[in-house]
């Protein structure tokens, strides 16, 4: 009985790591991504739990573009600070060619200008500040986003 006790509290130990979920958007690095890619979800961890306040600009309360602003900051990007001069100021880039760090835009209907802005990641996921708090991951194909897709921009080369 005492061996098998010791048994399974090596197995534990060595497989202990799976027993829970992947977690690579919240931030752990993960070699199977890009730089840029692992960059961008440890910067969406790191505003997990900042609520969604327009016009704000911090980890206390910021909103999507400011988001987006802040993150390509690290990057050593410095992009207009709203939706709308983000959306037309950059690189134009179509839908097919994005690469991770694109900023991805929609068309919500809300706010001041009825806009909304992401971070492209990989694979048609991109992150953004969402309206109900917290940096998220979104995937383009989602008939929510799909629908309202309304084109991207590059600021990173």
């Amino acid at each position: 009985m005492k061996q098998l006790f010791f048994i399974f509290l090596a197995l534990f130990f060595i497989t202990g790591c799976s027993f829970y979920p992947n977690f690579a958007f919240m931030g752990k690095p993960n070699h199977h991504y890009s730089n840029v890619e692992s960059k961008l979800k440890s910067i969406a961890y790191e505003w997990r739990k900042t609520p969604y306040v327009l016009g704000g600009n911090t980890k206390r309360g910021a909103d999507c573009s400011a988001f987006t602003q802040k993150a390509l900051l690290e990057f050593n990007a410095k992009i207009p600070r709203t939706t709308v001069t983000q959306l037309n100021s950059g690189i134009r880039v179509s839908k097919s060619h994005l690469k991770a760090g694109d900023l991805v835009f929609f068309r919500t209907g809300r706010g001041p200008n009825g806009m909304h802005v992401g971070i492209y990641t990989s694979k048609g996921n991109f992150i953004h500040l969402s309206s109900r708090g917290g940096a998220r991951e979104a995937n383009l194909s989602n008939s929510y986003w799909k629908s309202r897709y309304i084109g991207a921009r590059r600021y990173i080369r």
